[in-house]
């Protein structure tokens, strides 16, 4: 009756195990898949032999003799059988536990990824041959490699530009790293953990995650508060060098209109004129025949008198005479041309009223303002041909003879002047 018990325990047992495994081994792949066939067939074996043991004690004892033997044979191997099944059970267990171990240790292992991943921790080291890859393709900078500091940040290259007194901190991880789960954009921290690293060594961080060769590479900012200004490249290591070589050039080009600012500022020292302007050999009558007339005449003529520019050209030069850097009184100044040699390229116009002299007239004028704010680089051209002078004669110099010409134009153009409004009226 023992035998019988634990017969049927035994066999409902491996038939339960037997199909978990048959439904197991369907769904999985490779190793798992192995192991699955694997108890499925000890557990069928199992099966059969514990079924054998249970046999006499399910059925009477036959009269018949030869029924008879074999029943009592039966009956006097259950034991055996019974041990062979527990055998093959055994068997189907040492697959399935170091299996069931394995399975676990990876899905701990996939359990610190995902933490790791989470944190945007970077790759353990780059190899020696990317290393040398990149220092190819950047061989005016230093690169090194897997520098760790005392606070235990790790920069994955360290890229230095003496030239420039420029460091950049790349931080390489993968991408899955780099974006959180289900595309719902970066991961904040493993930009927060690049700027952190990037302090620690003094450069600016830039965050790389290496694609493989079908993947489209691409370059952005970092979405982030850090004054660092993070930067993301996504690609191959050719295209990490592209960016670190955009940013050198940007360094340079800063670091050459900061000198030739310093330059600019060491020139003027001692120089009372704050506003320098670009002057050039070309006469009123040459500029007039080499350019279109009208373009010609919105910056010589009228761009001179527009309230706009007068008013800046009397801020720009602090009421110096750019003659005889003598001081002007409060609005008798006038703005003059230092360079005939160039238009206005500003096609916006508008109309003013100008108060000149006793009059007040209306008249279509450049829009100067419109164009100091929508396209400062060519506000900046005409304001650079254009300086602040007296009137006339300059006091500071009445016998000068250049001064006594000026005077004779100023009186020239001022009769001629007074005849165009003569004319209008």
């Amino acid at each position: 009756m023992v035998v019988t018990g634990i017969s049927i325990v035994a066999v409902v047992l491996a038939l339960l195990i037997w199909a978990v495994a048959a439904s197991y081994e369907r769904q999985a792949e490779g190793f798992s898949a192995a192991v699955a066939r694997d108890v499925k067939y000890w557990q069928r074996g199992a099966a059969i032999f514990f079924i054998i043991s249970l046999l006499p004690g399910l059925v009477s004892r036959p009269s018949p003799d030869l029924p008879r033997a074999v029943y009592e044979t039966l009956s006097a191997l259950a034991p055996v059988f019974l041990f062979l099944g527990l055998l093959c059970f055994a068997a189907a267990l040492s697959k399935l536990i170091p299996a069931w171990r394995r399975h676990r240790e990876l899905r701990e292992q996939e359990q610190r990824r995902r933490q790791i991943a989470a944190r945007g921790g970077p790759y353990p080291e780059l190899s020696a041959a990317l290393a040398e890859s990149i220092q190819q393709c950047l061989p005016e900078l230093e690169v090194t490699t897997d520098q760790r500091s005392t606070e235990g940040h790790h920069a994955s290259l360290l890229i230095d530009s003496s030239m420039e007194s420029q460091r950049y901190v790349i931080y390489a991880l993968p991408r899955e790293h780099l974006h959180l789960e289900g595309g719902r954009g970066v991961n904040p921290n493993a930009v927060q953990r690049a700027c952190e690293t990037a302090a620690a060594f003094a450069g600016r961080p830039i965050l790389w995650a290496p694609l493989p060769g079908h993947g489209t590479p691409q370059g952005y900012a970092a979405d982030s508060g850090s004054e660092l200004r993070p930067y993301i490249v996504e690609g191959k290591d050719i295209h990490l060098a592209e960016a670190v070589k955009k940013f050198d050039l940007a360094a340079r080009s800063e670091r050459r209109r900061r000198e030739a600012r310093e330059a600019a500022r060491a020139a003027s020292e001692g120089d009372p004129r704050h506003h320098v302007p670009v002057r050039s050999e070309t006469t009123a009558e040459r500029g007039r025949r080499q350019h279109d007339r009208e373009s010609w005449e919105r910056f010589n003529l009228l761009a001179p008198r527009h309230p706009h520019i007068v008013e800046e050209v009397q801020r720009r030069t602090r009421e110096l005479c750019d003659r005889c850097l003598t001081p002007i009184p409060e609005g008798n100044g006038e703005v003059v041309v230092t360079d005939h040699d160039h238009i206005c390229k500003n096609d916006a116009s508008v109309r003013i009223a100008l108060n000149e002299g006793n009059e007040t007239l209306t008249q279509h004028m450049p829009d100067c303002g419109q164009c100091h704010y929508e396209t400062p680089e060519l506000y900046e051209e005409c304001l650079s041909r254009l300086t602040l002078v007296h009137p006339g004669r300059c006091p500071a110099s009445p016998d000068d003879p250049e001064e006594v010409e000026r005077q004779e134009q100023f009186e020239q153009r001022a009769r001629m002047e007074a005849l165009g409004r003569s004319f209008r009226e």
